[in-house]
């Protein structure tokens, strides 16, 4: 939920793992997951029932259908808790993060059900002290944590005194991890900063990409980066989907233009025709340049199902036929960073990505790899509600911790944002009304080991811990339930 109430996480899960440790059969165990996972997601996609986007009961039947899907995952993690405790209540609390991030970490993968939100660790992305840590071990180091704080919490009452106090040590070590980082690895050792000019031209729903609204709406964005670029910036961004004319191979003279007549290099989103051999729009993010060129610079990688992604299998060509489907763009590759033209000539390296693209930590990863400095993200939640706009910027504060570099994030009609490598946000544009701003950020240094290490080695790290555990229930003796 958009509410500063993120620390409650921590004790969040005390209820149900408490319930699992008790003498229960395997389907009641199972249920109870089931129970504590509908009300999780329910309220987390409550935004669902505010949105504008979609045709008819499209989004609705998909909120019907995907919360008892999601929630299963809950149940599973529940009955094999439960199935541990049969023999040892404390293996089962061992074991609980690492079951929690291999259901997370599983249900974000397109081979399942590619649903990237509302994991734990993204409670925290509010409370930069509490997630310095993601800078080492990432979003699932950050679920595992907490998981890991609600099971100590459960085994508390059962420890001798210093037993507790080794458990509270050990719990919080993920405080001091990313704190105890040099303050090389966060900012430029040359002191390198960039000023990002961004506007927030907050166009309704129902007026974007409608032909006759092209003129009002281009002027509402030029009069907004009129004041912003009178501050000298370097970059000007314009949210996804900003620009409303059809983009070819050959790329918009029009669009250079503007970046010519504003003086100033401009990164909008577009949506981007088929090209020979693909069937589907993209949903794409240009660089605009005064010397002519609009390239590519990001295509959106993960549409969003149903509303965005296009009719592809067998299923949902008949939910588009059904009209209960809506989506037209296909899945767009991932992109490397941009070399941004600014008048020393330095040409910082520059990450952008489109909207749901920011929480797949792996796309950001690979661009602060690929040596990004400092990452763009442009959004449009004009459709799906300021709820849905709080979540996604509490996504791109956890993805500059992660890669200690700064996020721009740029939303049609906001928050936007401008985050430095600590999470912290340096400057805002209120949501809810059109503005813009220009402001500085510090590029980024040298990466931090999440970068290095990836959530595939966190999360099989811990996954593969809960799987000893449970190999130890079968060498652990019987006691019964203890």
């Amino acid at each position: 939920m958009p509410l500063p109430i993120g620390p409650l996480a921590f004790v969040g899960l005390v209820p149900l793992l408490r319930a699992l440790l008790r003498p229960r059969s395997l389907g009641v165990a199972f249920r109870d997951g089931l129970v504590a996972g509908l009300v999780f997601f329910g309220i987390a996609f409550g935004w669902v029932f505010q949105s504008q986007v979609g045709v008819g009961l499209a989004l609705p039947l998909a909120y019907v259908l995907a919360i008892p899907l999601l929630s299963a995952g809950f149940g599973v993690f529940a009955l094999v808790t439960a199935w541990i405790a049969r023999r040892s209540r404390g293996l089962a609390l061992a074991a609980t993060p690492g079951l929690w991030v291999g259901i997370e970490f599983a249900r974000s993968q397109e081979w399942l059900l590619a649903v990237p939100w509302n994991h734990l660790g993204y409670a925290l992305a509010d409370w930069p002290s509490l997630v310095q840590g993601a800078s080492v071990f990432g979003l699932y180091g950050l679920s595992a944590w907490i998981v890991a704080v609600n099971a100590g919490l459960v085994l508390m009452s059962r420890l001798s005194a210093p037993a507790r106090s080794v458990l509270v040590a050990g719990l919080s070590l993920p405080l001091a991890a990313g704190i105890a980082l040099p303050e090389a690895e966060l900012t430029s050792t040359a002191g390198a900063s960039l000023r990002v000019a961004a506007v927030q031209p907050f166009i309704d729903e129902r007026d974007r990409h409608v032909p006759d609204r092209l003129q009002r709406n281009l002027r509402q964005l030029l009069d907004l980066s009129e004041p912003a670029l009178a501050e000298r910036a370097d970059l000007l961004v314009w949210p996804e989907s900003a620009w409303e004319r059809a983009l070819g191979g050959a790329g918009d003279a029009f669009l250079a233009a503007i970046a010519h007549d504003l003086g100033t290099p401009l990164v909008t989103g577009a949506w981007h025709v088929p090209a020979p051999g693909q069937a589907s729009w993209r949903n794409t993010a240009v660089l605009a340049t005064s010397d002519g060129r609009t390239p590519v610079v990001a295509e959106k990688v993960h549409p969003v199902p149903v509303y965005e992604r296009a009719a592809e299998s067998p299923a949902a060509r008949f939910l588009a036929r059904a009209g209960l489907w809506s989506g037209r763009f296909g899945r767009g590759d991932a992109r490397a960073p941009l070399l941004l033209p600014i008048a020393n000539g330095a040409a910082p390296a520059i990450g952008v990505l489109v909207c749901i693209d920011a929480s797949h930590p792996e796309l950001a990863r690979a661009l602060r790899r690929a040596g990004a400095r400092l990452l763009v993200s442009i959004a449009n939640e004009a459709g799906t509600g300021a709820w849905s706009a709080a979540l996604h910027a509490r996504v791109a504060r956890l993805r500059a911790v992660e890669n200690r570099m700064p996020v721009v994030r740029v939303a049609n009609t906001g928050p936007t944002l401008w985050i430095d490598a600590r999470g912290g946000v340096v400057a805002a544009l209120a949501a809810g009304e059109p503005a813009s701003g220009t402001h500085a950020l510090a590029l980024a240094g040298a990466a931090p080991p999440y970068v290095h290490l990836g959530d595939r080695a966190v999360v099989a790290a811990w996954f593969l811990s809960a799987l000893a555990i449970v190999a130890a229930r079968f060498i652990q003796p019987e006691r019964g339930v203890e």
